[in-house]
């Protein structure tokens, strides 16, 4: 009786090990997510603001509110075919806990730049 117990203990006591690593895990891949589609919002609604504004935004990210662990390690702007309307933003996210990266592209039109 009491080696069926240990065993129920012990595999509980596993299971819960296991259940917080993916917990952990689950919490990273989400953060990045939940901060590449502010990044987007940001790039996409600001309506007659300069690029400058734009990046500056971007790059207060960590000071969000639960953002904290997420760091822009770059923001570039690459205007197409010369056209200042249309515009490439490529974004580098990092988190700071485990170091993983996302790098993605925002393209951004705005019908109002000269």
């Amino acid at each position: 009786m009491l080696a069926v117990l240990a065993m129920l203990i012990s595999s509980g006591i596993a299971l819960i090990l296991q259940y917080r690593s993916m917990s952990a895990t689950l919490e990273i891949s989400t953060n990045l997510h939940s901060a590449k589609l502010l990044v987007e919002g940001i790039v996409r609604s600001a309506n007659r603001v300069s690029e400058e504004n734009i990046i500056d935004r971007i790059e207060q990210l960590s000071n969000y509110p639960g953002f904290q662990d997420v760091e822009v390690a770059s923001v570039e702007a690459t205007n197409i075919e010369d056209s200042p309307t249309r515009r490439i933003f490529e974004v580098v996210l990092r988190d700071r806990r485990v170091g993983v990266e996302e790098v993605f592209h925002v393209f951004r039109f705005d019908p109002f730049a000269e």
